[in-house]
């Protein structure tokens, strides 16, 4: 009997010492320095999201090894997708900064590859599109720039900080086809990212600029640029002076969701613990100190988020046409 108890006894400790054991295999955590890219110039969204992740990171303690930040310009995203794809497969320790700008990117046929190519992770906030003139344009308001436009589509020059067809072209499109002129007669300026565009509006290369709001946040309150128009449905209480476009007879609404995707490859335990990761550090006060205040607390995590961004690739495929842009021929889906 005592014998029998004592192989029990035996029994349980190494059940619990395999159990123990798959538990400490299964558990991840990073084991070397962390790369953000952002695939925009510095102080654009991209760049944004990137550099205020990696401060709060460190600073809540939820990640120990040391974080930096690449930037990887080029095709509104397309660029750094194709590096992920192509070198990175299976990396654990990098995250690519994103926004609808680089769904358009993959509706526009720009890259070969879509969201089924690497991991959608985490949506991390949402903010609104603006039209935006320096403080001293002659164009008052949004009615000035839409009467130059009918009269002359291609006089009244537009910067955004993406290419073609992509996201900050977007809301330009939106325009013309919302004041009945074709978007493509509309003289668009692309740069790479929302901060060239921006510097190219204040050295007065440019008549408006299609940024997003918290792009200008730090222009607008020190009276350097005016916004004619923000693309919310209703005016945003971070800046209640600022009228919306369908407020003046416009009817153009734009939300601009900012986040994040990983390569493919990778295991579950590793998306689970950047999943988890990244939602507490959205929750923490930390974030809601150091994130731009235009941003709102939209957030998505997990299969919600991945299927969001299929979703919205189906979607973006269908307005590019609608807009008179040619959509990609290739399929979406592997």
């Amino acid at each position: 009997m005592k014998r029998r108890m004592l192989y029990a006894v035996l029994l349980v400790a190494v059940v619990g010492l395999l159990i123990s054991s798959v538990q400490g295999a299964l558990a991840w955590e990073p084991t070397e320095p962390i790369e953000f890219i952002s695939p925009g110039s510095p102080g654009g969204g991209w760049d944004t999201i990137c550099r205020v992740s990696a401060r709060v990171l460190g600073e809540t303690g939820l990640v120990t090894e040391p974080i930096y930040v690449s930037t990887m310009t080029g095709g509104s995203g397309s660029v750094a997708i194709s590096h992920v794809v192509r070198r990175r497969e299976g990396d654990a320790h990098l995250l690519i900064a994103a926004s609808n700008s680089v769904t358009f990117s993959m509706a526009g046929g720009k890259t070969l590859y879509t969201y089924y190519d690497v991991t959608p992770l985490a949506q991390i906030a949402a903010e609104y599109g603006a039209y935006v003139v320096l403080a001293d344009s002659p164009y008052q308001t949004l009615g000035d720039v839409v009467e130059a436009l009918q009269a002359d589509p291609d006089s009244v020059t537009i910067a955004g900080g993406s290419a073609p067809g992509s996201m900050d072209h977007i809301k330009v499109a939106l325009l013309g086809k919302a004041i009945g002129i074709d978007p493509l007669d509309m003289a668009y300026v692309p740069y790479q990212g929302g901060g060239e565009a921006l510097a190219s509006l204040l050295g007065g290369h440019v008549d408006v600029a299609s940024l997003d709001v918290s792009e200008i946040e730090g222009q607008l309150k020190a009276g350097e640029v005016r916004a004619l128009a923000v693309l919310s449905e209703d005016r945003l209480a971070l800046f209640p002076d600022l009228p919306t476009a369908v407020e003046q007879g416009v009817d153009v609404t734009f939300v601009v969701w900012r986040g994040l995707y990983m390569p493919a490859g990778l295991s579950k335990e590793v998306v689970e613990f950047w999943t988890d990761t990244i939602e507490q550090m959205v929750a923490s006060p930390e974030w809601e100190e150091a994130k731009p205040k235009a941003w709102e607390p939209v957030t998505r995590f997990g299969d919600e988020f991945v299927q969001y961004t299929y979703d919205e690739l189906e979607r973006y495929l269908t307005l590019l046409e609608e807009l008179g842009f040619e959509p990609r021929k290739e399929p979406v889906m592997k």
